[in-house]
């Protein structure tokens, strides 16, 4: 008679078995099984015994053979000492070092700054593009300060551009100006004013 029992009911010792000059690691060999058990893969131990291939002296291996949620067998190395599945690697969560942690802090912060450079850069060339439309029929035009210009405020989602441009007009008298450029994510609004 086959009796079947899951992961829920107590395990059935009377399926593991050890030869009587290693009855010492029979205590083991439970711990051993239980520990199978509680493994998601197995719901059920079929059988357990020692792995004489793999053991050596004082340091048992067990071979438990499990029933998945498939039907099928398989068998789940145990180390005798530690308990610990050899075949199934339960993943165990890893503490970080200070400086894995102060690495982690300095590729988010990268991150950060490389996004925020990149925000930066296509509200520039929002601004840009306003202000070469309003400004297509001015000749001669030169910007002063460095190009693009850091923004006067700077948020996530908007920025505020202020430069400084020399233009001639038709007649050729010189001609100074004062940009002000205020861009968000849908929309640039460019306010050009002469500067003294």
């Amino acid at each position: 008679m086959l009796l079947l029992c899951s992961s829920a009911n107590a395990l059935d010792q009377e399926r593991l078995w050890l030869p009587v000059k290693y009855h010492k690691y029979y205590l083991d060999l439970v711990e051993a099984a239980e520990a199978a058990e509680r493994l998601e893969n197995c719901t059920e131990v079929l059988q357990g015994q020692m792995d004489f291939d793999q053991s050596q002296p004082d340091h048992p291996i067990f071979r438990i053979l499990c029933r998945r949620h498939d039907g099928l067998s398989y068998n789940e190395m145990v180390d005798g000492l530690s308990k610990a599945t050899l075949t199934t690697v339960i993943p165990t969560p890893r503490v970080l070092t200070p400086e894995e942690i102060e690495q982690q802090r300095l590729l988010e912060q990268k991150k950060l700054e490389e996004e925020r450079q990149q925000r930066k850069a296509a509200f520039w060339a929002r601004c840009e593009q306003e202000f070469k439309s309003q400004t297509e029929y001015m000749a001669q035009m030169v910007l002063l300060g460095e190009m693009p210009p850091e923004p006067t405020t700077f948020e996530n989602s908007n920025a505020k551009f202020k430069f400084n441009f020399d233009a001639k007009d038709i007649s050729g008298t010189p001609l100074k100006y004062r940009v002000s450029c205020r861009v968000n994510e849908d929309s640039a609004e460019v306010k050009i004013k002469p500067r003294r």
